[in-house]
């Protein structure tokens, strides 16, 4: 079949399920590149994400716009209200969803599932994450569990989002592809993301907080990209550090300044990979007391509620 005759399809699909399932592992997985936010402390995704696939086989010419979203979870919390609202909107806003639980003999997996689909009439693929925690016999039962809704999704498939070979990631695409409505591609396909370079770069930036900081820390801190540059072969970004204390900033300092001298270097370096040049980093911080108890607070660090 040529590719005049192939069916062209496209769409915007949410990645949806609980902290630490390992939505942004998968994605990272498919695109081949660090573009979302990793960690393995929960609820370290803040804002959606998109990222952009083509997928092109023998009867299918497809784009897939994936939406990576914040963790669904019950909190009181105004920033994790805020990360609740962009995963509904994620939910409401695309074609399809896929809907990943962590493969366990836990039965609350299978109870948050079913909260999801009793929630949503959302068309969904479900995704059984992380089936090397099981033994054979344990994933068979997990499995089964989820078997009696097989009326609510397209398929169940059960992976582990850190070891995709091309054949699971061209197996999930194709189950994808088929089941996105029939429109043109949205985007030009040498794009990855629609998402600003700022932001992505900011998420680096958070990534290396959450791997080289406390527990707590982390949580308290964001960050705001204040100037991108560049020139020649070298990128210029500027960012600063929030913190709601003042003791959180001489932790980020650190004695002697070691501590923020470490983070830039991480930092520096995961900005680098995504931009595929050398990049020079400037790193402030700054307290904003109760940044992230405040919603005018929050709205100027970037994160806008809907009113």
């Amino acid at each position: 079949m040529n590719n005049t005759n192939k069916i062209v399809t496209s769409g915007f699909v949410s990645v949806i399920g609980r902290p630490n399932s390992g939505k942004s592992t998968l994605l990272n997985s498919i695109a081949n590149t660090p573009l979302a936010l990793v960690s393995k402390k929960a609820n370290a995704t803040r804002k959606r994400m998109d990222i952009i696939i083509p997928y092109n086989d023998m009867k299918f010419d497809s784009q897939i716009i994936f939406i990576d979203t914040p963790g669904l979870h019950d909190s009181n919390k105004l920033l994790n209200e805020y990360m609740i609202q962009e995963a509904y909107k994620a939910i409401g806003d695309s074609d399809l969803s896929i809907f990943i639980s962590v493969a366990s003999k836990n039965q609350k997996e299978i109870n948050f599932y079913e909260d999801f689909i009793n929630k949503y009439n959302k068309k969904h693929i479900l995704i059984l994450n992380k089936i090397d925690l099981l033994t054979k016999a344990d994933l068979l039962t997990c499995i089964k569990g989820y078997e009696k809704y097989h009326d609510k999704y397209i398929s169940l498939i059960p992976t582990r989002a850190t070891k995709l070979n091309n054949k699971d990631i061209n197996n999930l695409l194709y189950e994808i592809a088929k089941n996105l409505p029939n429109h043109p591609h949205f985007y030009d396909n040498e794009i990855i993301s629609t998402t600003l370079m700022r932001d992505i770069y900011k998420e680096a930036i958070r990534e290396a907080i959450f791997e080289r900081l406390s527990d707590e820390l982390p949580y308290e801190s964001d960050v705001k990209i204040l100037k991108i540059a560049e020139k020649q072969d070298t990128l210029y970004i500027k960012a600063q550090i929030i913190v709601s204390k003042d003791s959180q900033k001489s932790m980020i300092i650190g004695k002697n300044g070691n501590t923020i001298k470490s983070l830039g270097i991480l930092s520096r370096n995961k900005c680098e990979n995504l931009a595929e040049k050398k990049v020079f980093l400037e790193l402030y911080v700054k307290t904003i007391n109760g940044w992230n108890k405040d919603k005018k607070l929050l709205k100027k660090v970037g994160y806008d509620f809907d009113t």
